[in-house]
């Protein structure tokens, strides 16, 4: 039983996995909706025009999730997010003409779905864009609720609304239809929430970094500033050294030259040759 509730688990918490399954779901929600009309062999142009103007959301959705499984979707995710967002504006503003069309606990509870689900995507994908700095989405309320509030309270009113349809369905059709919509609607929550606890963590651990980097820098500093003092108390010793040794060559070579001037003074006189002598008496005679 552990083993199967972790495989469970793990499943769930696999964004990719949790994408493959949304696809899956949203082609056979859309392909069941639009059963009547598959049934009575109608043309491929018909059938598609039913699906614009009755699954629009979710083709739109299946399209999103299909192109994030390629490089481009990839490469323009942030773009696919603001679409996604403004498409999810709309819907809300629509589901509020709705109550006025028909009031009741199904559209107000659909209502509330569609305005949490705009809010809850608008808070995991665009508050760390470029569109959400600017306008300071991160200082707006939907910050002061947390990533599994957000995700507890569309599971709750997904709940209530899968009761309300399954009382007001008339046919299997119409249950099976509520059942794929609930699922694909919690998945879509789940998907939300994966993204928003992975972009959570991707920014702790850039926090932690510069956190890191910051304290060896704040280490190597001081370092940096003894290893320049050493060297600022090293050069004048290195001068005084330096100096020390040129006086004491002029020192000895002082003395050796006084050495020398000594031995010169010190020096006897020659004594005079017999030739000398000789010359001397002849001088004196003449």
């Amino acid at each position: 039983m552990m083993e199967q509730n972790k495989k469970e688990k793990d499943w769930f918490d696999s964004p990719n996995i949790v994408t493959y399954v949304i696809i899956g779901l949203l082609i056979i929600l859309i392909l069941a909706s639009q059963s009547f009309a598959i049934q009575n062999r109608l043309s491929f142009g018909e059938i598609f025009r039913s699906i614009i103007n009755h699954n629009a959301i979710y083709f739109i959705t299946l399209i999103y999730f299909v192109l994030l499984r390629f490089k481009i979707g990839k490469k323009y995710f942030d773009y696919l997010n603001v679409l996604m967002a403004i498409l999810y504006l709309l819907l809300s503003f629509a589901s509020v003409f709705t109550i006025f069309q028909s009031f009741g606990l199904a559209s107000l509870l659909n209502l509330a779905l569609t305005v949490v689900l705009t809010l809850y995507f608008i808070y995991a994908f665009i508050c760390n864009t470029v569109i959400g700095k600017e306008l300071k989405i991160s200082n707006t309320p939907l910050n002061e609720i947390k990533n599994q509030q957000y995700f507890s309270i569309i599971c709750v009113l997904l709940a209530l609304i899968l009761v309300v349809d399954l009382i007001a369905a008339t046919d299997f059709e119409g249950v099976v239809i509520s059942l794929l919509e609930v699922m694909y609607q919690v998945l879509f929550a789940r998907y939300i929430y994966l993204y928003k606890e992975y972009s959570d963590t991707k920014a702790k651990r850039r926090k932690e970094s510069l956190k890191q980097e910051e304290v060896v820098e704040e280490k190597e500093e001081p370092v940096m500033e003894k290893e320049e003092k050493t060297n600022v108390e090293e050069a004048p010793k290195e001068e005084k050294t330096e100096k020390i040794t040129e006086v004491k060559i002029e020192v000895e070579e002082t003395k050796v030259e006084e050495g020398k001037q000594e031995e010169e003074k010190e020096e006897p006189k020659k004594p005079r040759t017999r030739k000398k002598k000789e010359e001397d008496k002849g001088d004196e005679v003449k």
